[in-house]
C-alpha cells in the first residue's frame, strides 16, 4: 500500500490531515498498530521506506510484514468465490 492508503484508512474527518501530523488520527485508523511496510520510499535516504506508523526506516525484512497488493480497474468484475482457500475469489 502507499502511505496515502494508510491515511485513508482513518475516519474521513482526518483525510485532509497532513501525514507529518498524523498521530492524532491513529485512534480512528483501522490499520494503526500494524507493523507493515508501504510501497512509498523515502526519496531523501537510500534504502529507507515508510511503514504504517508513517515513519521512515531502513528497509529490513525482519522489522515489518510485507504483503502483496494491487489495484483494481473500474472495469474489473466479480466472477465467483467466497474468498476462502477452498473457494478463492475470481475476477475478470
Amino acid at each position: 500500500m502507499y502511505v496515502s492508503d494508510y491515511g485513508y484508512a482513518a475516519s474521513n474527518s482526518y483525510w485532509t490531515t497532513n501525514m507529518n501530523d498524523y498521530s492524532s488520527a491513529a485512534s480512528s485508523n483501522w490499520l494503526a498498530g500494524l507493523s507493515e511496510w508501504t510501497i512509498s520510499r523515502d526519496s531523501g535516504v537510500p534504502f529507507y521506506a515508510f511503514n504504517t506508523g508513517v515513519n521512515s526506516q531502513l528497509v529490513d525484512s525482519n522489522r515489518f510484514a510485507v504483503r502483496p497488493s494491487f489495484y483494481l480497474r473500474s472495469s474489473t468484475t466479480y466472477v465467483s468465490g467466497s474468498g476462502s482457500s477452498a473457494d478463492p475469489i475470481r475476477i475478470n
